[in-house]
């Protein structure tokens, strides 16, 4: 599963390693660093695939993500909202990274299996778990072949479950901009897949 190096243990054994970093750190700044790795860690590692598209990548980064935080730590007290402070670190992390990377083929694509559950999906019946599973794979390949500024704040949504003030705040846009581009990328998304059924129905 997408994450799995970030999560459960192995994600506590990264917050202990990663707080030892900071110097002299209190216990309280110590535990506080090990609960935002182990609550956000998939949250971080996933925002970073979806830019990288590279599991070894995204890991590299959600490291370097939480030893930002270590830098940060005095400012830990003055975070409002840690999943989307942590979220728009792992942004700027990931682009940062792939500034100097070659463009992404397109070969991979970083929704886990059941991530795009909550989309439209009105052609599939319930019981009907092969064409379900048929059918999210469709839609799988259809998010990842949106445009880049549709695609990426409907992953935020879609598979991080972001609302569109933390998208707004994660990408630096305004948030009519958000609901924008979430409409537009829904809207494209019908389109296509209306436009594949109906030659999967007539080919």
């Amino acid at each position: 599963m997408i994450g799995q190096a970030v999560c459960g243990e192995t994600a506590l054994k990264q917050a202990k390693a990663i707080a030892a970093e900071a110097p002299s750190p209190t216990t309280e700044t110590v535990e506080t660093i090990e609960t935002l790795v182990a609550e956000h860690a998939l949250l971080v590692f996933r925002v970073a695939y979806s830019i990288l598209r590279n599991h070894h990548d995204a890991e590299d980064a959600a490291q370097e993500c939480f030893l930002k935080v270590v830098k940060a730590q005095k400012r830990l007290a003055q975070v409002r909202n840690a999943k989307t402070w942590l979220a728009r670190i792992a942004w700027t992390t990931a682009l940062d990274r792939r500034a100097g990377r070659a463009v992404f083929s397109g070969a991979e694509h970083p929704l886990g299996e059941g991530a795009l559950a909550r989309l439209p999906d009105h052609a599939i019946a319930a019981d009907e778990r092969l064409a379900r599973r048929q059918m999210q794979l469709i839609l799988e390949r259809l998010v990842a072949g949106l445009p880049e500024d549709l695609r990426r704040p409907l992953e935020l949504s879609t598979v991080h479950e972001l609302n569109s003030v933390e998208i707004a705040e994660i990408m630096n846009i305004p948030e009519n901009s958000v609901r924008t581009r979430l409409l537009r990328a829904r809207k494209m998304l019908k389109e296509k897949l209306a436009n594949l059924l109906e030659v999967k129905k007539y080919g």
